[in-house]
């Protein structure tokens, strides 16, 4: 699977985990299905007697939606912003941690 393939599968997962309480049960059950438990679409359609394409219009029709929630609510974004800001701060006092020992260690 191409990279762009693997980055853009993570990111309709990531939007999943946020956004799947929004789908109906139907689209949430296909799109767990598809995503989390790496069914195939021809699988997908073989268990829910349905059609390839009809499952690959639920998931795509899925996606979208949840791509405009993240693009109207901003979770993944913010979430990420956060993940940074907490990443810079754990640095930032890893930093003063070793600065204080070597004061500690001069006196």
């Amino acid at each position: 699977m191409a990279l762009d393939t693997l980055q853009a599968r993570g990111r309709s997962l990531a939007l999943y985990e946020r956004y799947g309480a929004l789908l109906t049960d139907h689209q949430r059950e296909v799109v767990d299905l598809y995503l989390r438990q790496d069914w195939s679409l021809a699988e997908i359609a073989d268990h829910q007697g349905t059609s390839r394409a009809a499952v690959h219009d639920i998931v795509r029709r899925s996606t979208r939606a949840m791509q405009e929630y993240e693009r109207r609510l901003g979770l993944l974004a913010e979430s990420a912003r956060r993940r940074r800001a907490v990443e810079a701060l754990e640095r930032e006092l890893d930093g003063l941690k070793r600065r204080l020992v070597r004061l500690d260690g001069a006196t």
